[in-house]
């Protein structure tokens, strides 16, 4: 099992000790796991505030990079960086990736105009124009930007909306947006991330949905991680093997690892 997706108290919201959450990963049956630590550039706070989500690289590497090796005989351990991509911030988000020796990096989209997706202003309009929102900026995001791996939850915006809206379906005008991401990701050869917070979060699904992976493999991409997205250490691994098996069904035959931002497949 690989779980690549997962956050540290190096992130600001997780509660996970890094050396805690490697035990617990071996515990688990994880045989690699990639610590993806949150990074989001000059976002908006409730208090009309602009605030940085930073990690402390210098010792995000020492701590990781020690532990790897402390751990080398039972689990694989990936250094990766979770980053909200906005354009507004592009120089800066390449200097920082570029900067430091990552093994993998999820792009994600979690912001709209720089607030986040969390604060709710964006569903002060109606479903629809919000989805249309949300999906216009993530393919921005694709077609500017080149260095990150995977996409991360590629619908999140379902996430939030389930608070918002009775009905958190994706329509079919917004699967027709979702197509041309899919293809611009898949043409610049980068790949997509399943997230199994979705059943969590009581979505009953991975994000993105199974709609969104048929999709993904109907237009040939191959480059596909699975993660849980653990905040807290109880989650860390959840729901994996289940959706290795949906991947399975879908007509999959390979799950992705990284190592120096170069990918390798993994027969399913």
């Amino acid at each position: 099992m690989y779980d690549y997706h997962f956050h540290t108290t190096f992130s600001g919201d997780s509660t996970i000790d890094p050396e805690k959450g490697i035990q617990r990963a071996i515990k688990e049956g994880i045989k690699e796991i990639a610590v993806t630590d949150h990074i989001e550039l000059n976002v908006w706070r409730p208090g009309d505030v602009f605030d940085n989500d930073m990690v402390d690289f210098i010792e995000y590497f020492k701590t990781f990079e020690y532990l790897k090796e402390k751990y080398r005989e039972k689990i694989a351990v990936k250094i990766g960086l979770e980053i909200g991509l906005q354009l507004e911030e592009k120089e800066e988000i390449d200097h920082l990736i570029n900067l430091y020796p990552f093994d993998f990096v999820i792009g994600s989209t979690h912001t709209i105009d720089k607030v986040d997706l969390f604060y709710g202003k964006i569903y002060e309009v109606d479903k629809a124009k919000a989805y249309e929102l949300y999906f216009n900026e993530v393919l921005r995001n694709v077609r500017v930007f080149d260095n990150y791996s995977v996409y991360g939850h590629v619908d999140l915006i379902v996430r939030y909306a389930l608070r918002n809206y009775k009905d958190v379906e994706v329509s079919s005008a917004d699967m027709e947006l979702v197509g041309h991401i899919l293809k611009e990701i898949i043409s610049k050869g980068k790949g997509i991330e399943v997230n199994t917070s979705g059943y969590r979060y009581g979505l009953n699904s991975t994000n993105p949905n199974v709609e969104i992976l048929k999709l993904y493999r109907q237009l040939g991409g191959e480059i596909i991680t699975v993660g849980s997205d653990a905040h807290s250490i109880g989650h860390l691994g959840a729901n994996i093997i289940e959706t290795y098996e949906l991947l399975r069904n879908l007509g999959y035959k390979y799950i992705t690892t990284f190592k120096e931002m170069k990918p390798y497949q993994n027969k399913l």
